[in-house]
């Protein structure tokens, strides 16, 4: 059950985490407006825009820095409580500092939690409208010029692929249509057609001709329509913009990583990014736990200190974070290890730290 020391201890952390928040995050947007201003100023963007833009990205602070938030808020309040003497008091009165770390960690792990459901879930569409506004209206591009795509290769299936010239997503036709199947390292197949149509749910190519290959002979035939089921994709996908993983939903990178699969195509890195988007929100957990045991026990400097100390634990953290994160993309390391090795390793420090503490 909540008790009033729970509630006491919760208060001073939620009211560090709201400060620490406002309080770097409108330095990183107010830095970000510097550097914007000339574009802004530039394609006469309008001041709604401009603070709907900002609404958005405001969104990427949150889900970008908020374990380094936390660290800060969870270092700040503890520190601030030890410094009064209130921890020595409750060590005092019996109350470990087990007991003492219980309310934090378990809000801490609650917070993993919605930081993972906020990532995938709700940060995504967000995200999508405030790429929409710095295309569409900061740099003015046009909405119709993602409509037309050229020089697209696709993979069915190993040796079975297939190029376009171009395609039209609007009218869902492509032109220049060139189909290649293989068969034990041979040329099975090929089909060329002058376009291809998606009608009633499926694939259609048109004015076109099909060859087959086999060791007595080669068969030739024109056709004026050919069915291909083989073809999976959905016009929309020839459209979509490959963002950044991180950008995307956990169900968007997975059908991302379904589609280079079944194409052929590369999905190390996007492999990596996939498991880090259930790394990444244990972060807050992990830096609450390192925290506990080094600001319950008061030092000189106070809050400074424990400000700078944060800072120091997320730069080394998000550093290694990242090198172990490009060492999985180029596979020097497992996969596992480029997840999930930093957390576990600051997790272990973290549990050496609490168990070594003054209880």
């Amino acid at each position: 059950m909540i008790k009033k020391i729970d509630l006491y201890l919760l208060k001073s952390f939620f009211s560090a985490l709201i400060v620490v928040t406002l309080g770097f995050g409108l330095t990183i947007i107010i830095i970000n407006v510097i550097e914007e201003l000339r574009d802004f100023v530039d394609h006469q963007v309008p001041l709604v825009k401009i603070i709907e833009y900002y609404f958005y990205w405001s969104g990427w602070v949150i889900k970008s820095f908020l374990p380094m938030f936390v660290l800060i808020a969870s270092l700040f309040s503890i520190s601030l409580i030890a410094r009064r003497n209130e921890i020595l008091a409750m060590k005092a009165s019996g109350v470990s500092l087990y007991r003492i770390a219980l309310p934090f960690l378990v809000v801490a792990l609650m917070m993993s939690g919605g930081h993972f459901y906020y990532n995938e879930y709700l940060f995504p569409p967000a995200n999508k409208k405030r790429l929409e506004i710095k295309e569409y209206t900061i740099k003015k591009k046009s909405r119709t010029s993602g409509t037309h795509i050229s020089n697209i290769y696709r993979q069915v299936r190993p040796g079975y692929f297939y190029t376009l010239n171009n395609f039209n997503a609007l009218r869902r036709e492509g032109r220049d249509l060139k189909i290649y199947v293989t068969e034990d390292d041979r040329l099975s197949r090929i089909i060329t057609a002058k376009t291809i149509v998606y009608r009633t749910e499926q694939w259609m190519a048109r004015d076109g001709v099909e060859r087959i290959f086999t060791k007595e002979r080669e068969e030739y035939r024109e056709f004026e329509v050919l069915m291909l089921p083989d073809i999976e994709e959905m016009p929309e996908d020839f459209t979509k913009k490959i963002g950044k993983p991180e950008d995307m939903g956990i169900d968007e990178l997975r059908n991302y990583i379904d589609l280079m699969k079944r194409t052929g195509g590369p999905y190390i890195r996007e492999s990596v990014d996939l498991g880090l988007k259930y790394s990444f929100p244990l972060t807050i957990f992990i830096v609450v736990l390192i925290s506990i045991p080094i600001a319950s026990n008061p030092r000189r400097g106070g809050v400074a200190v424990s400000i700078a100390t944060g800072a120091m634990i997320s730069l080394l953290y998000f550093i290694l974070f990242r090198v172990m994160q490009s060492a999985g993309y180029n596979e020097k390391i497992p996969l596992e290890v480029a997840v999930w090795g930093v957390n576990g390793l600051f997790f272990l420090v973290g549990l050496l730290a609490l168990f070594k503490s003054r209880k």
